[in-house]
């Protein structure tokens, strides 16, 4: 009686606890998630990397400009003779050198590498958006998952609570009868020995409940000893079409897309390796200063100032054959990416067929559980009758106790894998999140 007692007030302990704490909705985790989720965050910076990268300059298609400037002084011991039969000799012979230059270097033409430079750097920037957008989705998939973890394994906890209860009215009808004379000793201690079984399973399943909290709170990049509460409703939408998903995933899933760009990154490899047979044109210009003033020569000063143009014309006519395997492989390359788009778009297709059809499933199995549920709750209610009369044995209202734990188990669980497989559906087709409502 103490231990059923300590049961109750626990229950309405932690059930006063709830009230008090911050309710989450999901639209609220993915909110949190998107802000702080460190992979979010770092992906993210991935991006960011790839968008200053994708630069004219870095395509090298701007001009280097250069600044520089110099200044020397010797002091030396000079001694020159000249033919003409002059002598110079002068033991502290002082120099003094000032220089200084603004050089450009510019590469006019490259057989166009540097545009398809450039094309590949914007390319590789939209793969790393791709990327990161996948990374977006399947973090907010993720969070959506934990989230209604949470509300199973609360709704199981439920369950659980309701079979204590139910266990501690056949052990009082057990004691009871014993008491009076009217049932067995071995029918009170069985009752018992199932009670604190039950009692048990409830521990285990409150650690589980707040564990799946910690997970969440874990996806959420923050406290994981944050408190808070969830909704309790796992709702599914109206049936969703195979056909309308399976075009909205040709179009919109992030994976194919990746797939395609990088197809394109490789055909800019094999242009470029094509570029690179070509020769190059580059543009040379500076303006330049230098004085001299010096006691070790004859000509004690020079200064001299102006500007200086010039181009540099460069083809080289044999490498090893490097240029030509180079080429080789970019299409090989290219080859293989085609390939890895055709195996993506196939593999696609198929965890498309094998996800609607566990969802088609799972929906079936939620209006076959909803039933058997509701003849479950009846048989308990007419179990519970029969018992505290006499008509049915402690072992027949346990076994019709162990159906009603049952058929509510497998409706929660069966909500819960229709709302994964709906959320697997919506990720593949591109659809789980609007891509204009985050921005990287």
């Amino acid at each position: 009686m103490k231990k059923c007692l300590a049961i109750t007030c626990l229950i309405l302990l932690l059930s006063w606890k709830l009230s008090g704490q911050e309710v989450l909705t999901l639209g609220d985790a993915i909110s949190i998630g998107l802000v702080h989720n460190f992979d979010i965050n770092i992906s993210k910076n991935t991006f960011r990397e790839a968008h200053n990268n994708a630069t004219p300059g870095a395509a090298g298609m701007l001009p280097v400009i250069d600044i520089n400037a110099g200044y020397t002084k010797s002091l030396t011991d000079a001694k020159v003779d000249v033919v003409t039969g002059s002598e110079l000799d002068n033991p502290k012979a002082q120099t003094d050198v000032l220089s200084a230059g603004l050089g450009l270097t510019w590469t006019l033409f490259d057989g166009l590498k540097m545009f398809i430079t450039y094309d590949k750097l914007k390319k590789l920037e939209a793969c790393s958006e791709i990327s990161a957008r996948i990374t977006i989705e399947n973090t907010v998939a993720r969070i959506i998952a934990g989230y209604y973890e949470i509300i199973r394994q609360g709704r199981v906890l439920q369950i659980m609570n309701e079979q204590v209860e139910i266990s501690r009215f056949r052990l009082d009808l057990a004691r009871m009868q014993y008491e009076t004379g009217t049932g067995s000793e071995m029918e009170y201690l069985k009752a018992r020995v199932e009670l604190n079984a039950d009692i048990a399973g409830l521990s285990n399943q409150k650690t589980l409940f707040e564990n799946s909290k910690t997970t969440l709170n874990d996806l959420l990049s923050r406290d994981v000893n944050t408190k808070f509460n969830v909704t309790d409703s796992i709702p599914v939408r109206e049936p969703l079409n195979y056909d309308t998903l399976h075009l909205a995933m040709k179009r919109s899933n992030r994976n194919l897309i990746l797939a395609i760009l990088n197809k394109q990154v490789a055909e800019t490899e094999v242009k470029s390796a094509r570029a690179s047979q070509w020769p190059t044109l580059g543009l040379n210009a500076s303006y330049n200063y230098y004085r001299l003033e010096t006691d070790a020569n004859f000509i004690q000063y020079n200064r001299n100032f102006g500007p200086l143009v010039g181009l540099t014309l460069n083809m080289r006519i044999f490498d090893g054959l490097n240029l030509k395997r180079q080429y080789k492989n970019a299409a090989i390359s290219m080859e293989s990416m085609e390939i890895q788009r055709e195996q993506v778009e196939n593999r696609l297709d198929a965890y498309l067929t094998r996800i609607f059809n566990e969802y088609q499933n799972q929906m079936e199995m939620i209006g076959f559980e909803e039933v058997n549920l509701a003849l479950a709750v009846r048989n308990m209610e007419i179990a519970k009758t029969s018992y505290a009369i006499g008509s049915i044995s402690s072992l027949q209202l346990r076994e019709v106790q162990e159906d009603l734990l049952n058929a509510r188990t497998r409706l929660v669980t069966a909500q819960f894998k229709a709302k994964l497989t709906e959320t697997e559906l919506f990720l593949l087709s591109g659809e789980l999140i609007d891509e204009d409502s985050v921005k990287l």
